[in-house]
């Protein structure tokens, strides 16, 4: 009989913070397990990478082969994106449901709805970072008791019910500048681990799982709302008295504690392996993606700004840091008199119920029928999208001009500079169709894919004839790196080795192998465990 398989992912947990804390002897618990197994960084797509990261894991191949971008939708003939609360898994299913004849237990696995042909159980939005949070169960009455008895996520306060009476829970980031706000959460997400390893406890006890399978997704909430409490960052130099202490560390530690106690109670023979899919680094995509290419484009359609800028080279102010309110409201006070007049307000969306109400780039959607490019929201890449006629609706741009325009977009990108540093923002601009009509069911939304720069960090942004556009306010401080690790205990993994770099589908075809599971046609990674 194979020996149960923990899994556990540390969700978005910097590699690089990871390595350094356990060198230094701050993650006591890690550090053993580093010394008792086989440690790697692992590689996952640069493309969609927030999108997606989890995607690559789950299903054990690239965008390449499942053609499944992310949550969102587009629908051109409408000009409308929809964003989902978690994957549809259209092609291709999670590897875990491809193991047949194997007892398999999952809970909280980020973006993940329930699949058939699972043998075990399922239970799914307890407390993922996720701007929604679909919660299920299978068998349906398990996550109520699990609640019932240990409580809910104390993070997730926003409920709606779905139509087949399913919750969706949401919780509003706090604003980066307000630190009596960010003492709340810190304090709501070390005793959320606490719960967390309790439930995990709790399911694991019930039976002798061929793999266990969950995460621990405190860590991707402080790595985005806590960098600039812990590493360098623009924002780090306004920190007031009162907030000393590093709070990435604080609830990575509390992570620590938990998987001691868990791996405790765990069979003494399992097989464990910890990893996560993506890490984190300073934020270098959220306001770059979200706000600043998204009016630069405004600008180039119409000739008139929505934001409040001024001209590009001017002297920059100092970084800010009086903005009081949460971080929708204090960019949405940046518009100018005619962004009042264009843009709906989010409030407007907040009423309708949009999902994207807090994003500045969903803000132009009534006005993409009369621009001749915008940019789609989204969490990773700026997703430029060029309005042609008879695709996207009848007042775009004429088919023929869509590769020239491809080409003025891509020089359009390369001319953002930071000011403050002069460096320039954008890394790599890649061109996804070359006409207008190739394969739209098949490829990503976007024509065109702006790929940031990890390196700079800033609050602002320049173009020689666009103009400026903010300072503006940081909404999250830390942001996606395609880098995570995995750290492999088990029969015939080296005890302290370390590996070269693998990617995302070689791990998932770990965790199959290790599990005593066939590793199916669409996982492209070959396994890790090494052949006597």
């Amino acid at each position: 009989m194979t020996a149960p398989v923990i899994a556990i992912g540390i969700d978005a947990m910097s590699p690089e913070l990871l390595e350094r804390w356990v060198s230094e002897g701050k993650l006591p618990v890690l550090a053993r397990l580093f010394a008792k197994g086989t440690y790697a960084r692992q590689i996952n797509t640069n493309l969609y990478r927030v999108e997606n990261s989890w995607l690559t894991f789950l299903q054990g191949c690239t965008i390449d082969k499942s053609r499944e971008w992310g949550h969102q939708q587009y629908d051109a003939g409408k000009y409308q994106l929809n964003e989902n609360a978690t994957y549809r898994f259209n092609t291709l299913q999670p590897f875990y449901a491809l193991a047949p004849g194997k007892r398999v237990a999952v809970f909280d696995i980020p973006l993940t709805r329930m699949v058939p042909n699972v043998d075990g159980v399922q239970l799914l939005g307890w407390g993922t970072e996720v701007n929604q949070i679909l919660r299920q169960s299978q068998p349906p009455g398990l996550m109520r008791e699990l609640i019932d008895k240990h409580g809910r996520h104390p993070l997730y306060d926003t409920i709606t019910n779905a139509d087949d009476g399913a919750e969706t829970l949401s919780y509003r980031i706090p604003s980066a500048y307000d630190y009596t706000r960010l003492a709340e959460v810190k304090a709501m997400l070390l005793a959320a681990i606490g719960q967390r390893t309790a439930i995990l406890k709790d399911v694991m006890a019930r039976e002798r799982w061929d793999l266990f399978m969950a995460t621990y997704a405190e860590a991707h909430t402080a790595g985005h709302i806590f960098w600039h409490l812990s590493q360098p960052h623009l924002l780090s130099q306004t920190r007031p008295p009162g907030t000393q202490g590093d709070w990435m560390l604080e609830i990575v530690q509390a992570i620590d504690t938990g998987l001691g106690e868990l791996l405790a109670a765990a069979p003494q023979d399992a097989q464990v392996i910890l990893f996560s899919p993506h890490g984190m680094v300073g934020n270098a995509i959220d306001l770059y993606a979200m706000f600043l290419l998204p009016e630069l484009l405004y600008r180039w359609s119409t000739g008139k700004a929505a934001f409040t800028g001024g001209a590009a080279g001017e002297p920059v102010p100092a970084p800010r840091a009086d903005y009081t309110r949460h971080w929708r409201e204090e960019v949405w006070a940046l518009r100018t008199p005619h962004g009042n007049d264009t843009l709906e307000s989010p409030y407007e969306q907040e009423k309708r119920g949009d999902p994207l109400d807090w994003d500045p780039g969903n803000w132009y959607r009534d006005q993409w029928h009369k621009m001749r490019a915008f940019v789609l929201p989204g969490y990773s890449e700026g997703l430029i999208r060029i309005n042609v006629a008879g695709r996207d609706g009848d007042g775009g741009v004429p088919p023929e001009s869509f590769d020239a325009l491809c080409d003025e977009l891509t020089a359009l990108a390369k001319q953002i500079v930071d000011p403050r540093s002069g460096e320039r923002l954008v890394q790599d601009v890649i061109r996804v169709r070359q006409g207008p009509f190739d394969d739209a069911v098949q490829l990503s939304a976007a024509d065109l894919m702006v790929v940031w720069r990890e390196d700079v960090e800033t609050d602002v942004a320049d173009h020689p004839t666009l103009g400026r556009v903010g300072p503006a306010p940081f909404f999250r401080t830390g942001g996606h790196s395609s880098e995570g690790f995995v750290l492999m205990c088990g029969p015939g993994f080296e005890p302290g080795a370390r590996m070269g770099k693998v990617t995302t589908p070689q791990v998932t075809a770990t965790v199959m192998q290790m599990m005593g599971a066939a590793v199916p046609p669409q996982v492209d990674g070959v396994g890790l465990v090494p052949t006597p």
